[in-house]
């Protein structure tokens, strides 16, 4: 039998370990503060920046336990006097997301909390930009500019009174428009640089708007030496106008799939570059969004999701990835902070020498210090749910990390799923031993943690398993991120798995194939990208050693701008898909289903409606257990169990949910299969 359904509350406990833990890193972080040089005025020596020791010039994590929580955190914005830090936090998917306030007060830094004009529930707020006298704060915002209407996604400002800042008001037009508009960042002028998307091509551009005659005037677009690559974001312009970095995607000299690239002024002030920032802030990590420099210009802060200490270890097992949660430097995005000197030497066309190596110091947890529960009986022990999806698992399965792809094997005694967090792609493994679950780990055919594994399949007899990775197939060269993806295989022969290898061509070509699934006579269904960028869904018959030239669905099921990430019935009566583009969507992308009729013709696909679609909810993959009762996918609803979300959030509120199912992340569910026979 499984716990009861307070399986959630045994993870109750989890997260109370972790709290008193944090807690205690902060006081820790608190009563370690170093005296050092005073660089912010007014503030006594040794109190600049929180204290914080002061780094040289690699990158450290900033004021870890204190503003780096585990958390994705970044955004940070410094009064001139030093005197008060901005930063933002957010929990998964950036489902809610707030702008935090330090203090220097009464000889002490005060513990962080939501500013009072942040934490809202029903909008995010996020990007804090400071002006250079002080006097206006900038922030990017989708809450309503009229009460009563819907948010829209644009700048909003407030000005200083005191030592309080007014009402938000909406920056407004030329700036803000019906597209979004991001990421403010200002000069001594009071010009005005920020970002503008495009939702249709999905281009994003960096524009700038002079203040003259009390209002802004027509955003202009920056030149291609700061536009470069194929998409540029979040950009921090230094106060005089005559230096920007830029975050920057699809550059041919891109050290990862985002870098961090500096533009300035040449000689006749026009703008000229970009230089990359180097492999030391450029290190391939992923969430490279936020630059900023400090008012005083002696420090760089930056966002970045590296990991950082030596304790991580491979294969990863639930116990250390639990425990890296709510810790930061663990692989999830936040604030890091090195010497600003190496950007005057970039900016005046100098090299800048690799500095020797050097790490922020290890978060040291203990994996074991966080136990798998004893889970005995078929599906973990856990009780049947009815036609209401329910969270599975919870507190082991769905758990605050972001979780999907849940998967069992033919004879149910072998559960794979996904894990995309703390900067892993992984599946995990879990098997059913001796009447009871082994705690999971790694997938013993995910050897190599520098490749992702993700989207797994089981064939029939239970004896293979295919799966979407990034590693290169024969013959294609080997890509940065997801520049290859490829359907891999692996057999069970012997006691142990084979070396994974890629299915040959037809299914693999020079473009993007994934999410395999395997009917029980081996027909495949997987997505394939086409060469607009588009993705649809193809099935392949079982041809010998290999496969059928592939065949591309109808379109009574390739229904939407994007079709993608199919399961299908073991006797391919019926396939659930992920639908974007779609007038008839309730979110970004819904689950859809489509029945196959007697003469094997696929019906017109059906949305599957509120119980598994929402404004909020992005549809990513289902599956179906092996005796057919139940249904799981994959959704980042709310956990009803969960404290109701507040109307306003305490640093303390966001922090425990962070921690917990229903974050805003991915979580697995499941329903009895059943409720499908209503969409025939």
């Amino acid at each position: 039998m499984r716990r009861d359904r307070g399986s959630s509350h045994g993870f109750i406990s989890l997260i109370d370990r972790v709290a008193k833990f944090r807690d205690s890193l902060l006081l820790m972080a608190c009563l370690a503060a170093c005296a050092g040089p005073s660089l912010a005025s007014g503030l006594p020596a040794g109190t600049a920046y929180l204290g914080q020791p002061l780094p040289g010039d690699v990158p450290l994590l900033f004021a870890p336990g204190i503003v780096n929580t585990g958390m994705t955190t970044r955004d940070m914005a410094i009064m001139p006097d030093g005197r008060e830090i901005y930063f933002c936090l957010a929990t998964a998917n950036h489902a809610y997301a707030v702008i935090c306030v330090t203090r220097y007060h009464d000889g002490t830094w005060t513990d962080p909390e939501v500013a009072p004009f942040s934490g809202s529930s029903q909008w995010i707020d996020l990007e804090p930009c400071i002006s250079p006298d002080g006097r206006q704060f900038f922030f990017y915002s989708t809450r309503p500019s009229v009460a009563g209407s819907e948010g829209d996604q644009d700048l909003w400002v407030m000005d200083r009174q005191g030592d309080n800042w007014s009402a938000p008001r909406s920056v407004g037009e030329p700036v803000n428009s019906p597209v979004p508009e991001y990421f403010p960042s200002v000069t001594d002028d009071g010009t005005l640089f920020f970002c503008r998307a495009d939702p249709e091509t999905r281009i994003h551009n960096l524009f700038l708007s002079r203040w003259i005659d009390d209002h802004y005037q027509e955003p202009e677009l920056l030149p291609e030496a700061v536009n470069a690559g194929r998409n540029r974001f979040n950009a921090f312009v230094f106060p005089a106008g005559d230096r920007i970095i830029v975050p920057v995607a699809g550059h041919p000299e891109n050290l990862g799939g985002v870098d961090y690239w500096l533009s300035f002024h040449d000689d006749q002030g026009d703008w000229a570059g970009p230089v990359n920032l180097g492999p030391v802030v450029n290190d391939g990590s992923r969430q490279t969004w936020s630059p900023y420099v400090s008012p005083d210009g002696a420090f760089f802060f930056f966002m970045s999701a590296r990991t950082i200490g030596e304790n991580v270890q491979w294969p990863r097992s639930w116990s250390s990835l639990q425990a890296a949660h709510c810790l930061p430097g663990q692989g999830r995005p936040g604030i890091f902070w090195m010497r600003a000197g190496f950007l005057d030497q970039l900016s005046a066309g100098q090299e800048v020498p690799e500095p020797t190596k050097e790490q922020s110091p290890a978060v040291d947890f203990e994996p074991g210090a966080i136990e798998f529960p004893s889970l005995t009986g078929p599906y973990l022990g856990q009780d049947s749910p009815g036609l209401e999806p329910e969270l599975f698992a919870p507190g082991v399965v769905s758990t605050g990390l972001n979780e999907r792809d849940l998967i069992f094997s033919p004879d149910g005694r072998t559960m794979l799923f996904g894990m995309l967090d703390l900067g892993l792609v992984t599946l995990l493994e879990t098997r059913f031993v001796e009447g009871a679950w082994t705690e999971p780990v790694t997938a013993p055919f995910h050897a190599d943690p520098d490749f992702a594994c993700l989207e797994p399949t089981f064939s029939g007899d239970g004896k293979t398993v295919l799966f979407l990775t990034n590693r290169a197939a024969p013959g294609q060269e080997q890509g940065a991120g997801w520049a290859n993806q490829n359907i891999f295989s692996s057999s069970f022969d012997g006691g142990s798995w084979s070396e994974p290898t890629a299915l040959p061509v037809p299914i693999t070509t020079d473009g993007h194939e994934y999410f395999p699934s395997l009917a029980s006579d081996g027909t495949l269904y997987f997505s394939r990208v086409n060469e607009d960028r588009h993705t649809f869904l193809w099935m392949s018959e079982p041809d010998g050693a290999g496969f059928a030239p592939p065949q591309r669905l109808p379109e009574t099921v390739n229904i939407g701008t994007d079709t993608y990430n199919t399961f299908v019935a073991p006797d391919e009566s019926f396939l659930i898909a992920c639908v974007s583009g779609h007038s008839e969507n309730l979110g970004p992308a819904d689950y859809w289903v489509s029945f196959r009729d007697d003469q094997g013709v696929w019906q017109s696909a059906v949305n599957l409606g509120e119980r598994f679609n929402g404004p909020d909810r992005q549809a990513q993959s289902a599956s179906l257990s092996p005796d057919g009762r139940f249904l799981f996918f994959s959704s980042s609803r709310p956990d009803p169990a969960a404290p109701a979300v507040p109307e306003r959030w305490t640093r303390r509120e966001l922090l425990d949910r962070h921690a917990a199912p229903g974050n805003g992340g991915s979580d697995i569910w499941w329903v009895d299969s059943g409720i499908l026979t209503g969409y025939r």
